[in-house]
């Protein structure tokens, strides 16, 4: 029973934050390189909740999207750095926090511990060249932004 519990805490509340942070990555480089972001998705799926540019979708507990208004603006590395922005913040949220934690891997003490190893599951898995029902992944992305040159 404890381990339904606990996957049901980890899929409801720790993969929206996981999401959160790693849709904040790519809206962090956008801004940065003065792009103007159109939507920032929580979820998938249909719209539950809407604020400005800021969705919660009614899968919320599965990826995220941002939506910039252009991608014509971006250079190459540019469009990298936004690509790699979702990885990069979840890499540093999850280093940091096993740091101040002293996480050890694969050892679950607290949902903090569930965290970091989701946030360093994210980041291999966001960096895998697939496709899957909800998108691209990141890897994926840039790999075609490679092949367009």
């Amino acid at each position: 029973m404890d381990f339904l519990i606990n996957f049901v805490i980890i899929a409801l509340f720790i993969f929206p934050f996981i999401a959160l942070i790693h849709e904040s990555g790519h809206a962090f480089f956008v801004k940065l390189f003065g792009g103007e972001i159109s939507e920032f998705a929580i979820g998938n799926g249909e719209v539950l909740w809407k604020k400005h540019k800021f969705t919660i979708k009614k899968a919320y507990f599965v990826g995220g999207r941002v939506v910039t208004k252009s991608d014509e603006g971006f250079s190459k590395t540019q469009r990298v750095f936004i690509l790699l922005g979702g990885v990069i913040f979840n890499f540093l949220s999850a280093f940091v926090l096993d740091l101040f934690t002293g996480y050890e891997f694969g050892v679950f003490r607290n949902y903090l511990d569930s965290f970091i190893f989701v946030s360093y599951l994210n980041v291999v898995i966001n960096l895998f060249p697939l496709t899957t029902i909800i998108g691209t992944s990141d890897g994926k992305q840039l790999v075609e932004l490679y092949n367009n040159k």
